[in-house]
């Protein structure tokens, strides 16, 4: 059962909020959090986008121009997995 507390009968005392240096913030004075624009989100979505593709061409680049085989690269982690979790047991 949920009971609620009748704000007469207990009497409401003011919350105090702190910053992270231990002073109390005038919770009266602080603005309300802006929300973004859509126009600004839409930019975070194109910059994302444009950095994730860059990171992509770039690992990609990588991997074509290298000297050893992908499936060796592969192969090398594996090994190096099992023996790391032989060591666990």
């Amino acid at each position: 059962m949920r009971t609620t507390l009748d704000s007469q009968a207990s009497g409401t005392a003011p919350t105090v909020s702190f910053d992270p240096f231990g002073e109390p913030l005038d919770l009266a004075r602080t603005e309300p959090c802006r929300t973004e624009p859509p126009r600004e989100r839409a930019v975070y979505r194109v910059t994302a986008a444009a950095f994730w593709a860059l990171a992509l061409l770039l690992v990609g680049t990588r991997v074509y121009v290298s000297d050893v085989p992908v499936h060796q690269t592969f192969a090398a982690i594996a090994q190096t997995a099992q023996a790391g979790f032989s060591i666990l047991r």
